[in-house]
């Protein structure tokens, strides 16, 4: 994701360059948000019932559950929502904020 060319030399440590391209990401995403947040949370309204949620809030406090949110990384297969698109957007705009 963050390009680096063969032969450069690195001006930072490994920490200052995580937490420099976390800060440029973070502030990409402030502006996006709002509307992330409501596209993800009109997708769980479509998709779910207030009462298959209540059952769902169970199952996830359940030590079943905690250990399925261990695993948090099998919840993108089943739970999509449309903002991949807003996602590469925020992921370009933190890459070009390093540049300036």
């Amino acid at each position: 994701m963050w390009q680096v060319q063969s032969g450069s030399q690195l001006t930072e440590t490994l920490k200052e360059g995580f937490e420099k391209r976390m800060s440029a990401l973070k502030t990409a995403y402030a502006k996006h948000r709002l509307e992330y947040q409501q596209a993800y949370e009109s997708h769980v309204n479509w998709e779910f019932t207030e009462n298959e949620l209540a059952d769902i809030v169970t199952f996830l406090e359940s030590p079943v559950g905690k250990h399925y949110l261990d695993g948090r990384w099998r919840m993108e297969a089943y739970v999509g929502t449309n903002t991949e698109d807003l996602e590469e957007q925020i992921v370009i705009e933190a890459q070009a904020s390093l540049t300036k």
